[in-house]
């Protein structure tokens, strides 16, 4: 196997200087394919698209996505595009150190938990999705320097825009309605483990002690990071962020299709341990005839598949009553209309 090539690229993020390495071929395997694409829809919906880039924090969402604007000035077949976070629609500094939420039945101060989705004023930043549609308008930031949001800051002109944040897939709080301003979503996976570290360095880079990294990783970093991964919704196409840093597309989990319920059963690995009625099942299963098998009728295929039906159509109408569109839903799921039609009834 052959070592990456690095490729160094440096970015002003938030008003501090942020230097980031890229695997070339990723870069032009998988970003430079992605925005290709993205800009062929965008041509095909004949106005504005508006992207969301989802994932937990310590990821590298902000300095991807501002790559991705660079490449669109460099790369072939790319239209222009434009990177803009959510961070501006923090509240203010003074608005956070004078309210709380309780958490765990505690009074938590929201500048305490600055980052977790109460500290967002989510009316503001819906506000602007509903213009950003419609017309050219100013785009609020936060400054890490002076740890505020600052108003009006950057101009979006451009066709295409790539939205970053946290929570913009958030299932619940509210943040749902932000789904059906989106045209296309992109959703980053990585293991806990992986960020851990990295959003200490982060904290680091910001002047804290080692101590207080990890202080605030454990009372607040830690937290958004397994709320992100458990709590957004899916998106029409997610990455897995690998242990160096590097990205790869994650493979889609195989779709479930009312019309060929023969792929839509495979058997999990079960420990038994020394469990009499596991293992009186497992001999059951493992003693059918090959005409069960081939039928597809036994007791677990039959409950197993009826139970992952059952679930998706709850999710699927659960997804659309948040004001999740039909067109988002057919993609996203796989369906036919009619199908979609029956489940939704």
């Amino acid at each position: 196997m052959t070592d990456k090539q690095w490729r160094s690229c440096r970015f002003m993020v938030s008003g501090l200087a942020r230097k980031v390495q890229f695997n070339q071929a990723t870069i032009d395997k998988l970003f430079v394919p992605f925005l290709q694409r993205m800009t062929r829809r965008q041509h095909a919906m004949g106005h504005r698209m508006i992207v969301f880039l989802a994932a937990p924090p310590g990821t590298g969402k902000s300095t991807l996505s501002m790559l991705f604007e660079n490449l669109s000035q460099t790369a072939r077949g790319i239209g222009p595009i434009q990177a803009l976070g959510i961070n501006g629609f923090y509240y203010r500094s003074e608005y956070l150190r004078r309210n709380s939420i309780e958490r765990e039945g505690q009074k938590v101060m929201l500048s305490s938990i600055k980052g977790a989705p109460e500290t967002y004023d989510l009316e503001r930043l819906l506000s602007k999705l509903i213009l950003l549609r419609q017309e050219d308008l100013r785009w609020p930031i936060y400054d890490r320097v002076s740890h505020d949001i600052v108003e009006d800051v950057v101009t979006v002109k451009k066709r295409i825009i790539i939205i970053e944040g946290n929570w913009l897939l958030l299932g619940d709080s509210g943040w749902q309605q932000l789904r059906q301003y989106a045209d296309y979503t992109l959703f980053i996976r990585a293991k806990t483990a992986d960020l851990k570290e990295r959003l200490i360095q982060h904290r680091m880079r910001g002047g804290k002690s080692r101590t207080e990294a990890e202080r605030v990783y454990e009372m607040n970093d830690r937290l958004n990071v397994l709320r992100v991964l458990t709590d957004s919704w899916p998106a029409d196409e997610t990455w897995q962020m690998l242990p160096d840093g590097d990205y790869v597309l994650k493979k889609q989990l195989q779709k479930v299709q009312l019309v060929n319920r023969e792929a839509l059963w495979q058997q999990p690995e079960v420990l038994l341990g020394d469990s009499p009625l596991l293992s009186s099942l497992s001999r059951r299963m493992a003693s059918r005839s090959p005409e069960e098998k081939a039928a597809g009728k036994g007791a677990y295929e039959k409950g197993y598949m009826e139970g992952l039906l059952a679930a998706r159509g709850e999710i699927i109408r659960k997804l659309y009553g948040s004001g999740m569109s039909k067109e988002h839903l057919l993609q996203s799921f796989q369906l036919s209309e009619r199908e979609l039609e029956q489940i939704l009834r």
